[in-house]
């Protein structure tokens, strides 16, 4: 398992995370990414540099690899983190990328980019204290102080993160038609418990009361491309073919449902 740290203003949580990974997986290589920005001027280049260093010194053992790229330029974080990608596929290896405290520039290329190669998950660590940063308590004077200077802080004009061509819903009349049925086998997977036994079982959901080869040949091509999109798990056991829910699919399969359950305005 590789880990691509994308190296922020958070010290504990990046190493916290990275710690836990190398228990649960155990940690081939380890890329700490920094802004390579001049830090003289700029607080977010000076705290990451600051703490990709801590972070190497403290991590030793996993002899970390620094890689410095500008966290606020989309070319080169693309550059950058689908370069490591590329060399991990490659070297057949999955890849976990850390977007807990970098830019939000960066965070979206990153999953962008995640969704992109199949090898890839990505991953946050979230603060014990998601308050910890707010100064005071509502109501207090050092609290609204506060909530003021940060809910008007200036802006620059917005950032459009550019992303693939491919998209999860379909792109054409004959893609919606079978993404409707792909939709309908989610939701039923869902209302089944996430599992169907076999292509039959499934069959039978849809109404159909004999499984014939045709109908085996059309259910198991949608079983194919759910699977393909990430969306379902396929395991051929020693008789049958189990076909179950992946976690993507259990979250994607209640947001169908609780869309389908919402009224419509008229």
């Amino acid at each position: 398992m590789i880990i691509i740290c994308l190296v922020g203003q958070h010290y504990r949580r990046a190493f916290d995370g990275i710690r836990y990974w190398s228990k649960v997986h155990g940690i081939t290589k380890l890329y700490l990414l920094h802004s390579d920005t001049e830090a003289e001027d700029n607080p977010f280049a000076y705290m990451s540099e600051t703490n990709a260093e801590e972070l190497r010194e403290k991590l030793e053992i996993l002899d970390p690899i620094m890689v410095g790229f500008k966290p606020m330029d989309q070319r080169s974080v693309f550059r950058t983190i689908y370069g490591i990608m590329s060399q991990a596929r490659d070297a057949g290896e999955d890849v976990l990328i850390d977007i807990t405290s970098t830019t939000n520039t960066a965070m979206g290329i990153a999953l962008t980019i995640a969704l992109m190669f199949r090898n890839a998950r990505v991953y946050s660590v979230p603060s014990a204290d998601p308050g910890w940063y707010v100064n005071g308590k509502p109501g207090d004077p050092s609290f609204e102080k506060w909530f003021e200077r940060a809910r008007d802080q200036p802006s620059r004009d917005p950032t459009e993160i550019q992303l693939p061509g491919y998209r999860l819903e379909p792109s054409s009349k004959h893609e919606e038609k079978e993404w409707e049925r792909e939709k309908k086998l989610l939701v039923l997977l869902r209302e089944h418990g996430g599992e169907a036994d076999s292509i039959s079982g499934i069959i039978r959901w849809f109404g159909y009361k004999a499984a014939n080869s045709t109908l085996r040949n059309r259910f198991s091509r949608i079983v194919a491309r759910l699977e393909m999109k990430g969306l379902v798990d396929a395991e051929k056991g020693s008789k049958m073919k189990v076909i179950s829910l992946t976690e993507f699919g259990v979250i994607f399969a209640e947001a169908l449902a609780e869309g389908a359950a919402q009224p419509t305005s008229n």
